[in-house]
């Protein structure tokens, strides 16, 4: 904002219920007052200002208008996608879901002190694990800084 000031996640809490909710809506303003919409950026920075509060810009019929105009061209794109595009968003989501549960089951065994290597056998144990969204087929993408790609260790070593 302008002169600096900013809700913070606590102010939202009457609108989201709990802190996990209340820290993605306080990201999602912040999306909103910068976004191409200026009725929706005049709400989230109004949001974030503390001038209004979530509930009285949810509730708003001109900003519940715009709100809703956004999802239906969100609605609509999607309707418009491909077979084949629909079915790559399908596959990417079950891959991250593995993905997600892979992280867990080695992050209860770090956690129980039983951590087991990422590598499979016969595999470089030098090589990082691949994520859910790196290609691994001819041509693919990867490397440094690529989407799923590996990343360089950080000041407490690789994760």
């Amino acid at each position: 904002m302008p002169d600096g000031r900013e809700v913070d996640q606590a102010a939202l809490l009457d609108v989201a219920k709990d802190e996990d909710r209340a820290r993605s809506l306080l990201r999602a303003l912040r999306t909103l007052g910068t976004g191409p919409d200026p009725k929706l950026r005049e709400m989230a920075r109004g949001v974030l200002r503390g001038d209004l509060t979530a509930e009285q810009a949810f509730t708003d019929p001109e900003y519940t208008a715009a709100l809703f105009s956004g999802a239906d061209k969100v609605r609509r794109a999607g309707e418009r996608r491909s077979d084949a595009e629909a079915r790559e968003a399908r596959e990417a989501g079950e891959r991250f879901g593995e993905w997600q549960q892979a992280r867990r089951t080695e992050e209860e065994r770090e956690d129980q002190g039983t951590a087991q290597p990422d590598t499979a056998p016969g595999t470089d144990p030098g090589q990082q694990p691949a994520g859910p969204w790196r290609h691994s087929g001819p041509g693919g993408v990867g490397g440094p800084g690529a989407l799923g790609g590996p990343r360089p260790a950080g000041p407490f070593g690789h994760r």
